[in-house]
């Protein structure tokens, strides 16, 4: 439940989404967590996944606080949410 706004965070900025078919949704542990921008023309990939220290840091945050702590998740520099995943090269399974 914690980490399923990330497909939302995917979405938003990219256009893609389930109903278009071009946006998965896969069931992962809290440690499997990633996500793959794949650029089709080129097949060239990024693969991002929440850091551990930022999965940490927002693991239990109660519902209540929620707002709370994503106003504090925009504050904070990228390389603090994510960390870059190494890509396999383009065209070999993932």
């Amino acid at each position: 439940m914690q980490f399923s706004c990330i497909a939302d965070g995917t979405a938003a900025p990219t256009g893609a989404s389930l109903g278009k078919l071009n946006l998965n949704l896969v069931e992962a542990s809290e440690a499997g967590v990633e996500t793959t921008y794949r650029r089709r023309s080129t097949g060239q990939a990024m693969i991002l996944r929440p850091s551990a220290a930022f999965r940490a840091r927002f693991r239990d945050v109660p519902r209540a606080q929620f707002a709370a702590a994503g106003q504090e998740v925009l504050s904070l520099p990228d390389a603090v949410v994510f960390e870059e995943v190494p890509a396999p090269p383009a065209g070999a399974p993932r």
